[in-house]
């Protein structure tokens, strides 16, 4: 939140504008009162009411209505905040139960990572939205340096897999470790060509946090709402 600096403000007010920042003040703090609060307001005006001229009883009433109504909406904002939290639980457990459904079986999934493992790496892929006659792709390592970038050439429409030998421009192996490829494709009018990277592999371990269900493919880590395809025969 943005702090105001006294010294912007100015120093002349008027009668009006005092009496407008009271009653929003005022106002603002009604709405942030507790059920304690108001309790402990009925209770005080009670004790310090004029004894030759008590409290209106109908006055009373519509203040301990308020009070009825307050205690019940605070109680239902509790109610609901249990019941997101109670939700929130079960949506997990449900994406666990799937994700743990999918060991073993061979999944494709939106992703752009790949890992390299004793110099070797695996196979990129990407799904090209029209045929191509420049296709580069770009390979970083997990800190976002540059390490190759690979000429395809020409490619047609559809699907594309491309081994990499897990060497760097200057033919030194890579450290083992993730590393994330950039397609750049363009058709023979020079515009550019939609692409789409995904991964595949078999779910090889199934993580959870706070929130999300990961899967783990050939080493790299995709949420379970990525998935794309399921092959039920593996």
């Amino acid at each position: 939140m943005a702090t105001v600096a006294t010294s912007s403000i100015p120093t002349t007010t008027n009668t009006s504008s005092t009496s407008s920042s009271t009653s929003s003040s005022s106002l603002t703090g009604g709405i942030n009162m507790g059920k304690e609060d108001f309790l402990q307001l009925l209770t005080t005006q009670l004790r310090y009411q004029n004894p030759l001229s008590p409290e209106d009883p109908k006055d009373f009433v519509a203040q301990l209505s308020q009070f009825s109504s307050l205690e019940q909406l605070i109680n239902l904002n509790t109610k609901l905040d249990d019941y997101s939290t109670v939700s929130k639980s079960m949506q997990t457990s449900m994406q666990l139960s799937q994700g743990l459904d999918l060991l073993g079986k061979e999944v494709k999934a939106q992703g752009n990572s790949f890992a390299v493992s004793s110099g070797e790496a695996t196979d990129v892929a990407f799904i090209l939205g029209s045929a191509t006659t420049s296709t580069k792709v770009s390979i970083y390592n997990s800190a976002g340096k540059l390490v190759r970038t690979m000429d395809l050439g020409a490619k047609s429409k559809g699907e594309v897999s491309v081994s990499w030998d897990g060497k760097d421009s200057s033919g030194n192996t890579v450290a083992d470790g993730t590393y994330y490829y950039q397609v750049a494709a363009m058709d023979a009018k020079g515009s550019t060509v939609d692409t789409a990277s995904y991964v595949t592999g078999k779910v090889e371990q199934v993580l959870q946090d706070s929130s999300t269900v990961y899967l783990k493919i050939n080493g790299r880590l995709v949420t379970l709402d990525s998935i794309l395809s399921i092959d039920e025969s593996s």
